[in-house]
């Protein structure tokens, strides 16, 4: 129902803005900048003084940016916009709802026609409502007015590739990531050193220990009562991370595209996903996997704050950070979860992972409207962002306020690290890391760890680059679109399910062949075909 609306949203879009650009408009006075002429923009004479970070006069801008806190919503006084609107002589305007509903106010917004000067949405959705007219390209703007910018983004052809549109124009400033580490594999270190065992290297390794943790009384409460490997299904995909020691990447969020002999290939029919999708069934029949992943809602914290988990995939930091968690330490004060390399087939290979974080975020993006008549004005506020005094506002707040600097690097003040709610609800409330076109910064991951030991964890793959090359995401034209939604959201629903099901074994592995059968038979190979062409157009950037 939801991917109805959106497509019906998007049609209601063309027919809005054909009729309020037919003909052209002309250039609005003071804006250095025409809405739209012959459905190009055209930069003209810039109205402030060129180079400048701030305005000659005060600028109103209405803005619609999702609230990463659903008690703290957004509003011209939340600490990072306050002081951003003060340094850029700009008074701000703003809408904001929970990012929870973010993407379904953008498409009724969208639906109006009636836009706000800044929209902060998912850069995908930025692209393609910017083709259709709805947002200004910032290409020109960025080359005379958005030095930083072009820095990080133009002239890191990575990023650029992952951030233009398929018309080849950027539409977005998204969100830079600071660090790759997104899911590690981590396990229980103390339960290893009571049973004398080494942590696991191969996946033979994997299966011995787990097998441990499930014949022996580890957490005092019985034989039995331990799940050795928590694997998550109710939030993302992260029960098919170990697919990683076979070199494929199943992520459903990428429609199980995956890079193979510089080819874009569908991972779900390769023959590595046979071999790993008959271990997990052999591994759930034996109960080394929590039987109730797929219904279970946030299964990680219910078996880590029970005292039930030996080892799981999930988010490093996050794990690292039980260590100190008053309510794990009660049950166990010996807890210690430790992260661990990406298992191996055979001792010697390279432990490598596809799970990591892309270099920008595409929820945290955001564009100028084309009816906006302060675009000059809005993409130097944007440049300020992505300026190193930008990115010190947007990662840590303010100096004196909420950090501090200490041998030359940012870190937030003990009013902050002890805030009521504890520091990420703090950060989130403050407009610090909005979902908006900002630079993380690794500072900021580094002084957000509880500890040295949670730090040394986070950044443990990123120094011994445990990372398989990344699989980018990218943007079919429009007249590809078209032809990929009405095959594609089949395939990958049918791939979804039937995968499952071979992971649990209530489809036997025999039957894979007549699976990738069927998965020709709904046009996987034309869609391959189209996500290629894409993947050229990524390249010629990229490379």
């Amino acid at each position: 129902m939801y991917i109805k609306m959106r497509k019906i949203l998007g049609v209601l879009l063309v027919f809005t803005l054909s009729a309020s650009l037919l003909g052209g408009c002309a250039k609005d006075k003071d804006t250095g900048v025409s809405k739209v002429e012959n459905n190009k923009e055209t930069v003209t004479e810039q109205t402030p003084a060129e180079g400048k970070e701030t305005s000659d006069r005060p600028v109103k801008v209405s803005i619609y940016v999702p609230s990463r806190l659903p008690d703290k919503i957004y509003t011209k006084d939340t600490m990072t916009f306050k002081t951003l609107a003060e340094k850029c002589n700009m008074e701000f305007d703003i809408e904001s709802v929970f990012s929870a509903q973010a993407a379904e106010r953008f498409d009724v917004i969208i639906s109006t026609g009636q836009l706000p000067d800044i929209m902060a949405g998912d850069k995908r959705d930025i692209n393609t409502y910017g083709m259709s007219g709805a947002f200004m390209p910032l290409d020109d703007l960025i080359n005379q007015y958005a030095p930083n910018i072009k820095k990080y983004l133009v002239d890191n052809k990575d990023v650029l590739a992952e951030t233009v549109a398929s018309d080849g124009k950027i539409y977005a400033i998204p969100m830079l990531s600071a660090v790759r580490t997104a899911m590690g594999y981590n396990i229980r270190q103390d339960w290893l050193d009571k049973l004398g065992l080494k942590a696991p290297v191969t996946v033979e390794d994997w299966y011995n220990v787990l097998k441990a943790f499930k014949t022996n009384d580890l957490n005092g409460n019985g034989v039995g009562d331990v799940t050795p490997l928590v694997l998550d299904r109710a939030w993302e995909a992260y029960y098919m991370n170990f697919a990683d020691a076979w070199g494929i990447e199943l992520n459903e969020w990428n429609d199980f595209w995956m890079i193979r002999d510089g080819k874009i290939v569908f991972a779900p029919i390769q023959p590595e996903t046979k071999e790993f999708l008959a271990t997990m069934a052999k591994w759930y029949k034996e109960g080394l996997i929590d039987p109730e992943f797929i219904t279970r809602e946030d299964t990680n914290n219910y078996h880590i704050l029970n005292n039930k988990a030996g080892a799981t995939c999930y988010w490093t930091g996050y794990i690292a950070g039980q260590n100190v968690n008053a309510e794990v330490l009660a049950n166990d004060p010996n807890t210690n979860w430790q992260v661990i390399p990406p298992p191996v087939l055979k001792e010697g290979q390279a432990p490598k992972t596809f799970s990591q974080q892309a270099p920008i975020v595409n929820i945290g993006s955001w564009a100028i409207s084309s009816s906006s008549v302060n675009a000059v004005d809005i993409i130097k506020m944007f440049d300020y962002v992505y300026s190193d005094e930008g990115a010190l506002l947007f990662n840590f707040g303010i100096e004196g306020e909420s950090y501090e600097m200490v041998d030359g690097q940012p870190d937030y003040m003990d009013s902050v690290k002890n805030a009521e709610g504890g520091l990420v609800n703090w950060i989130r409330g403050n407009g610090l890391q909005a979902l908006i076109g900002m630079r993380q910064m690794p500072e900021y991951e580094a002084a957000s760890c509880a500890n040295e030991d949670v730090k040394r964890q986070l950044f443990d793959y990123i120094e011994k680059d445990y990372f398989y090359p990344i699989n980018p995401e990218l943007t079919l034209t429009e007249e590809e679109k078209e032809i990929y939604d009405v095959k594609m959201s089949s395939i990958k629903t049918y791939a979804q399910e039937e995968l499952l099901k071979f992971f649990i074994g209530t489809r036997p592995i025999d039957e894979f062949d007549a699976f990738i059968s069927r998965i020709n038979e709904l046009g996987v190979e034309e869609m391959a075909v189209l996500k290629n062409q894409a993947y050229d157009r990524y390249k010629a950037i990229a490379e």
